[in-house]
């Protein structure tokens, strides 16, 4: 009996072993082939590990809980396409499952509850100042910008670590300055003595042209190059023609990008289109992350809703808020605004907060929209005239290459241009459902990330819907 156990022992650990490196190995090529295939989202992936395969499943665990849902909430369907070719099983025979790992999520949590305090108003830095009440924990998160979200925690976590520098594009009133202010009160969570330089592009531009008007360059250049931890601006664009403020601006970004300090900046375009700013700025910015904050759909203005009258101590029905997110513009600036309004009436007034109130504050405030409305039947209209084909076709079960790449380009469209929920898109478009949205989307998105030429058929069509639009959403 003895002599069977010493034979099989070598046996069971040499097929252990082997199933050890079989996993690595499968982990390594799933990994490699989300990178390559999908350049647009591998950020999502880039901690992502095979932990064990079963005959029942495949599990996989990425570094913290907000990344597992995000890949399991919309980018599952990649996963498991990429896991299934490159193990060469049949889809389907395993079920894919995206985790956290524990530890980490519950160091992260613990620190972030250990750290955080609460500050109030205008709180000065080493140059400019932050807003207080701007941090992560009063930013509602939602398909439009939680992957800026997830990149701006990060980066104030662990700042000069992970995506530097940090540019965060979008149109105005979406909360790219409320997520450059989180940075910067996260990093002095963690560090109060961080010297951290939070101001405009405008603002730089004025602290340039003062210093060469009294001469104290090397004061200026010291200040932001030498004693600045955190470099945040806000609306880079603005430094569009000012030659003299970029020559200044692109020796402080070297500098502070080569001894690992943090750059966040914020601006209306992504940095390739960019105007007016020299072309190794644009190079500069392009090498970290750049990732848009698009307008909050429908679903996304009601949770914002939900959460701005709970801090108001205003209670509401659901329907309600429905209402006010409907009849509200596009941005969330613009959705608190109109919601303030609402609530101001109501409180003056001495009424209830009902349908009627705000319809009736809708028709004082919208007389003013936007002279052409972009719907998702004129984005229909205007692809498939591009690409010579049919709405019908569009909007039918065709899987033909003329009319899938079509298809999915005014789906790309409708999500970045209306403000229609995935469910109301994809009822648009066939009855489809919000995984197919999410997934033409990504397509979409890892084309221009492959081709960020103007030339594109894709952007070229973007620059028509904003024509339409007066320019009112930027892509």
């Amino acid at each position: 009996m003895s002599d069977d156990i010493q034979l099989k022992q070598p046996a069971d650990l040499e097929h252990t072993d082997k199933d050890l490196v079989d996993k690595n190995i499968l982990g390594a090529m799933v990994l490699d082939t989300l990178k390559d295939s999908y350049p647009g989202i591998k950020q999502f992936f880039s901690t992502l590990k095979l932990l064990e395969v079963t005959e029942k499943e495949a599990i996989f665990v990425v570094s913290d809980l907000m990344t597992a849902e995000w890949i399991n909430n919309h980018y599952m369907h990649i996963l498991e396409k990429v896991f299934f070719e490159e193990s060469e099983e049949h889809i389907g025979t395993k079920k894919v499952v995206v985790k956290a790992q524990e530890e980490s999520e519950i160091k992260e949590t613990t620190i972030k509850k250990s750290k955080s305090k609460k500050r109030a108003g205008v709180v000065p830095v080493k140059i400019g100042s932050l807003s207080g009440k701007q941090n992560f924990s009063t930013f509602v998160k939602g398909a439009s910008n939680t992957l800026a979200a997830i990149a701006a925690e990060r980066v104030g976590e662990k700042p000069g670590q992970t995506y530097n520098p940090l540019f965060v594009y979008g149109r105005t009133g979406l909360g790219k300055t409320h997520l450059l202010n989180a940075v910067g009160n996260t990093v002095l969570d963690h560090s109060e003595n961080a010297r951290i330089c939070s101001l405009s592009a405008e603002h730089f531009t004025n602290k340039v042209i003062s210093a060469i008007r009294s001469g104290k360059q090397n004061e200026l250049r010291n200040a932001f190059r030498f004693d600045c931890d955190v470099l945040l601006i806000d609306d880079i664009q603005f430094l569009a023609g000012k030659e003299g403020t970029q020559q200044e601006f692109f020796h402080t970004f070297n500098e502070l990008y080569d001894n690992n300090k943090q750059i966040v900046l914020t601006s209306d375009k992504p940095p390739h289109q960019l105007s007016g700013i020299q072309e190794r700025l644009i190079g500069r910015f392009e090498w970290g992350f750049a990732v848009e904050v698009l307008p909050p759909d429908l679903e996304h203005r009601v949770a914002i809703l939900q959460t701005k009258a709970k801090n108001l101590g205003v209670i509401l029905d659901e329907d309600i808020l429905f209402v006010i997110a409907e009849s509200s513009g596009g941005s969330v600036r613009e959705l608190e605004g109109f919601f303030n309004n609402v609530v101001g009436q109501s409180t003056m007034l001495g009424v209830p907060i009902n349908k009627n109130l705000v319809i009736e504050v809708s028709s004082r405030l919208m007389n003013n929209s936007a002279p052409d409305q972009i719907t998702v039947e004129l984005i229909q209209s205007e692809v498939a005239s591009f690409y010579g084909t049919t709405v019908q076709d569009i909007c039918s079960k065709k899987r033909t290459r003329g009319v899938v790449r079509p298809r999915q380009v005014a789906i790309y469209l409708s999500r970045m241009f209306t403000n229609n929920s995935l469910l109301d898109i994809g009822r648009k478009f066939g009855g489809r459902d919000h995984s197919t949205v999410l997934h033409s989307v990504a397509t979409i998105e890892d084309l221009l990330a492959k081709n960020p030429s103007q030339e594109n058929p894709i952007r070229i069509l973007q620059s028509k819907m904003r024509k339409i639009s007066g320019g009112k959403l930027v892509d």
